[in-house]
């Protein structure tokens, strides 16, 4: 029976229908039978008949319930698909929402949030309940929230949508505060002749960090390129200028001799006159200088040379970007030499290398550029601290299967509220034109990502930092 039942749905109201249809006729002649006082038998019955025709048009009543029943079980029916229907395509709807790497947000015409999908909850770090009802800005920088209100007011009033459906990069907030890039595309739409506006964000923090590195990677190969080339412009250039110095010190020495022997053969009577002579021409002051100056000069060369050999081992790179071993000393001293300019006013260097640390296999270019931003950021320390006894400290280990990397500075330390922020991609303390908070972050990617090693730091504030380098010696 049930199983009929499932077979022909329309069954059981049409059935239900008619048995109550059939209790009309049924409950009249009872009613008949026991007001004129009469038996049940059949007699009675024909006689009720004949004489109430109405009976006739009571007896039609289970097949009108029926009918009735066999309508109402249709519609029913259609309605249970089509409410079948509408529970799945919300399902699914909700599915998509949840499932989408997208974070999609809808408001009202006020700006109050509507939706907040699960993307939504793990991008910005709030639960969907927080949100629900509340203002859209909260998720939006101070700076630019006026800005986003003006768009959808100008477009509430104008209908033209200059920013709307257009996807641009923003900023964004998460519920730690912290700021973040992302694309948006905003467009409007309507429910029951209410205007909503939904909003589709992809958080791009990563994908920048990336175009960063790959931006980062182009101007080092093109600095690279072009110091490797200045390198070997200058070289030549500085070895006949030393080797003539070296010449011209060496003919000094003669000459020197030379005017000494004629002094000794100039005689008595023409002293007074030749000494007249050397005090016109200075030629006491030219004798006294001119050694300084050439030994200055062939200091000045010297220090060309080492710079032009800094410059080419710092730019050196394989063009397939593979790793390499280098001399680690050398790319520091080369770094060091690089960097120069940044703490010579402000700090002296100290170096204490290992006897065991000798090659380590790298991405050089990489490399160089995180040790060129831990230097740079040391003498910025000092010099922010205003310590007079600026001292950066350059130190290499080999601890177990590992080497260690130590740049140490006594600058002003990093304060303790923002030592878990330092490695954050834009982050920065540094005044406006001085910083762009990428140098950091690139280097704990460079080290930890590219080299599977460790950076870290300790730092006091007041007292200064050092920030560990930890490179594994078989990376493979």
């Amino acid at each position: 029976m049930i199983n009929k039942l499932q077979r022909h749905p329309f069954s059981f109201p049409i059935l239900t229908a008619a048995s109550v249809g059939l209790s009309f006729p049924i409950l009249t002649i009872g009613l008949l039978l026991q007001h004129q006082d009469l038996n049940l038998s059949w007699h009675n019955l024909a006689a009720l008949h004949q004489n109430n025709f109405a009976l006739y048009v009571v007896w039609s009543a289970p097949l009108i319930m029926g009918i009735f029943g066999y309508v109402l079980g249709k519609t029913s029916l259609q309605l249970k698909q089509k409410m079948d229907t509408l529970t799945h395509q919300t399902t699914e709807l909700n599915t998509i929402l949840d499932t989408a790497a997208s974070a999609i947000i809808t408001i009202d015409r006020s700006g109050s949030i509507t939706n907040f999908n699960k993307a939504a909850e793990q991008i910005f770090g709030y639960d969907h309940d927080e949100l629900i009802g509340k203002n859209v800005d909260c998720l939006i920088p101070d700076a630019i929230a006026a800005e986003h209100s003006s768009y959808l007011h100008r477009y509430l009033q104008t209908g033209r949508p200059i920013i709307l459906g257009k996807r641009r990069e923003v900023e964004a907030r998460r519920k730690n505060g912290k700021l973040f890039p992302a694309l948006l595309r905003v467009n409007p739409m309507y429910i029951d002749d209410a205007i909503y506006f939904s909003g589709v964000i992809d958080d791009i923090s990563d994908t920048k960090m990336l175009q960063n590195q790959l931006i980062q990677a182009q101007k080092l190969e093109a600095i690279g390129q072009l110091a490797s080339g200045v390198a070997h412009e200058i070289n030549t250039p500085i070895q006949y200028i030393g080797d003539n110095l070296s010449a011209l010190h060496q003919n000094f020495i003669d000459v020197l001799a030379y005017h000494q022997a004629i002094a000794g053969l100039i005689p008595e009577p023409l002293r007074p006159q030749a000494d007249k002579l050397a005090e016109e021409h200075d030629i006491a002051f030219i004798l006294e200088d001119s050694p300084n100056a050439i030994r200055q000069s062939l200091e000045g060369v010297e220090r060309v040379a080492e710079i032009v050999k800094a410059m080419k081992t710092f730019s050196h790179m394989e063009s397939a970007q593979n790793k390499q071993a280098i001399n680690l000393h050398e790319a520091l001293n080369s770094t060091l030499t690089i960097s120069r300019n940044s703490y010579k006013y402000v700090a002296k260097v100290e170096t204490d290398y290992a006897d065991d640390v000798h090659f380590v296999e790298c991405y050089a270019n990489q490399l160089n550029q995180v040790f060129l931003n831990l230097i740079v950021n040391a003498a910025h320390a000092i010099e922010e601290s205003r310590n007079d006894a600026g001292l950066i400290r350059v130190t290499t280990r080999k601890t177990g299967d590992q080497i260690e990397i130590q740049i140490q500075d006594n600058g002003a330390g990093i304060p303790k509220p923002i030592q878990d922020k330092v490695f954050n991609l834009f982050f920065t303390t540094k005044p406006v034109g001085k910083g762009t908070g990428q140098g950091l972050s690139l280097a704990h990617s460079i080290i930890v990502e590219k080299h599977q090693g460790k950076l870290f730091f300790e730092s006091e504030p007041g007292i200064g930092t050092t920030f560990h380098i930890l490179l594994p010696i078989d990376t493979a």
